[in-house]
């Protein structure tokens, strides 16, 4: 840090949040609002003179309580940048560090915050992680029981530079402890909490282990465990090393730490599974891993940055295997804990590869962009005529459109990325999206259900993931029956409605809507917006004569291959089962409705000329 804060190319902003960004790739505008330290930073030279005339003393955030802090203070020593700081909800106002700091005059009470614009050409998000609070399992007594530490705490214990100067002391009685248990996987891989695996906990906790095993080689240390996963480099190796050294491992996830009031003693109860009985372990210190997990802020500063996250609360990056650093925003990059949990080894990689990531965007002139984005007809927007309805501003997740004063919306290419959700939520037909028009996407209805429509599914299939699946399907040698019609579109969000009554009014036998899973949509909220629909559209055929069975919506990720082919083998048994009389009877009779809804198809540009040649095909 101190190198990156030396560097004449790099400013660091500590104390900073990003509050706002606005722009696309290249030009970037980003909002930080500065907090007041009352302290003047350029005055501060760090010498520490105001902190030891403050009166109040508070828990230090850095030593995890285990130590105090004044109400005027650094971090820690090795702080970047060097410069105190007041914490003002703890502060007396007695004027000792004013008077302390004497010439320097760097004690500014009057400090408010500070806003500034600034330009940049890409964003690197590393907001590192939070620490699940083990107070919620109760049954491990922390927060009751004084000798029961998480490991951020031991950490500190047994560090030179923390509260107690490296010495491994047990808090109940300032005394070395003679045991130690360390328990894994508290709060993840638990339902309850965190089902995922925070993936570095089993080597620090044999890390925190072999370090005390250093210092007080007659201490007896157990781990309980439930799986110890060590895949990285030297890693089982490390592992082997610490049972030779007399490191005790138990298979085995505590049910229940009890304590002895008199001795503060531990009683860590769980169930041997190499001996497949229950187990007592009396201990004087306990030592919980704890989950990592989504720093509490990461909602807002996505919803800054617009950036989606997965099922786990963590940023969710464009493409799992081949775009793992960058965003579906693009120019916007993750990089360590803010895509999920990261030991030091992957996160120091994945920030160098973030850095390469951006540094061919910063060395560009130009950058090309997908030309699948969202184009408004003036004519047709309600916005445009001065009446009002903004309805594609609030379905983009990207913020590419905006309402401008006689134009009416405005999509901004290089912030769109084609999703389509704001082409089908339009309640005016007036936008349309590149490459997959109203009058491309009917067309190929038409051309798919040409021969027999009654014996096919018209499947629609979002880019990224079902029709990947559909894909992966055929190269797998899945078999399924050969009834199905697949349409590719960029999102499940791009499916307008009036797509799958055009497939039923051109006579289609079942009709399947599929896309991404809610955690794997690669734009952000398209999936959100499409499930939403067609719910109401189920309802909507149901009313209007349409059986349900005929229509089905299904989440297929690319690597479902098995279930695509198992989706359209279930569709195809139903479609024999209902029979073609049936359904062209149904289709006879829905006829009338469908073309009523879909009267206004005509009017949207180029889509009549695409329905004149289906009638003139019909007729011949």
């Amino acid at each position: 840090m101190v190198d990156a804060a030396r560097h004449p190319k790099i400013d660091v902003r500590a104390y900073t949040e990003v509050e706002r960004v606005e722009g696309y790739i290249g030009n970037f505008k980003v909002k930080l609002v500065e907090k007041p330290r009352y302290v003047i930073a350029d005055n501060c030279t760090g010498c520490g003179a105001c902190s030891p005339v403050c009166p109040i003393e508070v828990p230090n955030e850095f030593e995890e309580g285990l130590g105090p802090r004044k109400a005027i203070y650094v971090p820690h020593s090795q702080a970047v940048p060097l410069v105190y700081t007041i914490d003002m909800d703890n502060c007396i106002q007695c004027y000792k560090c004013v008077d302390a700091c004497g010439k320097l005059q760097a004690i500014d009470f009057s400090q408010q915050p500070k806003e500034t614009w600034e330009d940049v050409g890409a964003i690197i998000v590393a907001t590192g992680f939070d620490t699940f609070d083990p107070t919620e399992l109760t049954e491990y007594g922390y927060g009751r029981y004084d000798n029961v530490l998480t490991a951020m705490e031991l950490e500190r214990l047994h560090n030179s530079t923390g509260p107690t100067v490296g010495n491994m002391i047990r808090p109940s009685d300032g005394k070395v402890p003679k045991s130690v248990a360390l328990v894994q996987c508290v709060g993840s891989r638990d339902a309850r909490f965190h089902e995922y695996c925070s993936g570095f906990c089993c080597m620090y906790t044999i890390k925190n282990a072999m370090l005390m095993k250093d210092l007080y080689p007659d201490m007896e240390i157990t781990i309980f465990y439930m799986d110890i996963r060590t895949p990285a480099k030297g890693y089982e190796e490390f592992y082997q090393r610490a049972r030779q050294r007399g490191i005790r491992f138990i298979q085995g996830r505590p049910s229940q730490i009890t304590e002895d009031p008199e001795t503060k003693n531990l009683f860590v109860e769980a169930e041997d599974l190499a001996l497949g009985a229950p187990v007592v372990l009396e201990t004087e210190m306990v030592v919980l891993s704890t989950a990592a997990e989504p720093r509490h802020d990461i909602e807002q500063l996505g919803e800054a940055i617009t950036l989606t996250r997965d099922a786990s609360g963590f940023y969710m990056e464009y493409h799992p295997k081949l775009k793992p650093i960058d965003t579906p925003t693009e120019g916007v990059f993750i990089a360590g804990a803010a895509q999920g949990p990261k030991d030091i080894p992957s996160s120091v990689s994945q920030g160098s590869g973030a850095a390469a990531r951006a540094a061919r965007i910063m060395a560009a002139d130009t950058w090309e962009i997908e030309p699948i984005v969202a184009y408004v007809w003036q004519d047709r927007c309600w916005e445009a005529q001065g009446r009002k309805c903004g309805v594609c501003v609030t379905k983009c997740p990207y913020n590419a459109i905006t309402i401008q004063p006689g134009m009416g919306a405005v999509v901004q290419p290089a912030v769109c990325h084609g999703c389509g959700a704001c082409v089908a939520e339009c309640p005016h037909n007036a936008i349309t999206q590149l490459h997959f028009t109203e009058a491309q996407i009917i067309a190929q209805i038409h051309a798919l259900m040409q021969d027999k429509p009654e014996e096919k599914i018209m499947a629609f299939m979002c880019h990224w993931c079902s029709y990947g699946g559909a894909d992966n399907a055929g190269t797998s040698h899945f078999e399924y029956p050969p009834s199905s019609r697949g349409l590719r579109v960029m999102c499940s969000a791009r499916m307008d409605t009036d797509l799958v009554l055009e497939a039923f009014r051109q006579g289609a036998g079942m009709v399947l809507v599929s896309g991404c899973h809610p955690q794997d949509c690669h734009y952000i909220t398209g999936q959100q917006h499409a499930a939403k629909r067609f719910e109401r559209l189920a309802r909507q055929l149901e009313r209007i004569g349409i059986s349900l069975e005929r229509f089905r919506v299904e989440w297929i990720s690319a690597a479902e291959g098995a279930k695509y082919a198992r989706v359209i083998r279930e569709m195809d048994e139903t479609l024999h089962k209902l029979g073609p009389e049936r359904i062209r009877a149904e289709n006879a009779k829905v006829l009338p409705e469908l073309e009523r809804r879909l009267k206004h198809l005509s009017q949207i540009p180029h889509v009549a000329e695409v329905l004149e040649r289906a009638a003139v095909s019909r007729e011949g």
